[in-house]
């Protein structure tokens, strides 16, 4: 990560990311931290299900299950994605570099709608932009899927 912060000093906080795996590696790193805005104790990259693949899943230390979708910049693709994630998800959020969580925010009302949280990142910082809702998700046997994934890797 030190050279990713060298380059953001260099041609500024735009480019700190060069790809979504360098976004949901620092994601990782955050919401496993006891300092993040999200606190999982397990997560797992990548899960797969019929209506998509989340990029990142973790299991509270409730035992609730949080989906994660990641963008550089489109914000509007991985809110829909999230919003697909409910089907299993308590908490569903998108992930964004702060630039692009600046805009988004514009739209927070269709985020609060939703139910979606917003993570807004800067390195191995982050912050809760908008705090998601508690969802009660549709397929419960998805959701135990998804906590089989996170504990049987």
């Amino acid at each position: 990560m030190g050279a990713a912060i060298l380059r953001q000093e260099s041609v500024g906080p735009l480019e700190l990311y060069s790809s979504e795996r360098m976004l949901v590696r620092d994601l990782s790193k955050l919401v496993r931290s006891r300092c993040g805005p999200v606190r999982c104790r397990e997560v797992a990259f990548e899960f797969d299900y019929t209506a998509g693949r989340t990029d990142l899943v973790g299991l509270g230390h409730d035992s609730e299950v949080h989906a994660f979708e990641t963008k550089l910049s489109k914000w509007r693709e991985a809110l829909e994605q999230a919003r697909r994630n409910t089907c299993f998800a308590h908490y569903s959020y998108v992930a964004l570099p702060v630039k692009a969580a600046d805009n988004a925010l514009k739209a927070k009302d269709e985020f609060r709608r939703l139910g979606i949280g917003l993570v807004a990142l800067n390195g191995e910082h982050g912050r809760l932009a908008i705090r998601p809702r508690r969802n009660a998700p549709l397929l419960p046997w998805l959701t135990q899927s998804a906590v089989g994934f996170l504990v049987g890797r």
